[in-house]
């Protein structure tokens, strides 16, 4: 009983970060229109461009795809091939459903960890980004590691038969 309290606190917690993930990823998308609205105006009105919005255009961007990825995890909204589960017999769906959500959860895990140990590498050796402005560049990766942990983590609640609606096929999911 109380592990079913943590477990489920967790997943609370989990589904709280994806939330305000997302959030900050509108916020990064809705800067990055700024950004640009911004240098066009400068360009272009009062012949003034600007040294540091194309830089900082990459920068919102790959924070705000990888702050995004979590959500569209688990909304299940991320690119899936389902042809070969969905002509399979009843008995054997559920199983390859789970076996391929624990293949994601490995995959999406191994490359977490591999980006966090980037992270630490960047971290400890002072590397920037090459720009005109540079910055640290875990300031930017941090995102990536974010992103493709919490979505392992989703790949894995996914992952038993009873967390799955059974009734969605690829048809039926685009709705």
């Amino acid at each position: 009983m109380a592990m079913n309290r943590i477990l489920g606190g967790l997943c609370t917690l989990h589904d709280w970060l994806t939330k305000a993930a997302a959030f900050l990823a509108a916020i990064g998308l809705i800067c990055i229109v700024a950004f640009y609205v911004y240098e066009v105006v400068t360009r272009y009105m009062f012949n003034a461009p600007t040294a540091w919005v194309s830089d900082f255009v990459s920068y919102f961007l790959c924070a705000s795809v990888f702050l995004a990825l979590p959500k569209v995890t688990k909304d299940k909204g991320h690119v899936a091939v389902t042809i070969l589960v969905d002509i399979m017999p009843d008995r054997l769906k559920a199983y390859f459903h789970t076996v391929i959500n624990l293949i994601g959860f490995a995959c999406l895990g191994f490359a977490a960890i591999i980006s966090l140990q980037e992270n630490l590498r960047q971290y400890s050796r002072n590397i920037e980004t090459l720009a005109i402005i540079p910055i640290p560049q875990w300031w930017v990766s941090v995102f990536i590691t974010y992103g493709l942990a919490l979505s392992s983590l989703y790949m894995l609640r996914n992952a038993p038969a009873s967390e799955r609606d059974t009734t969605s096929t690829l048809a039926g999911s685009a709705s």
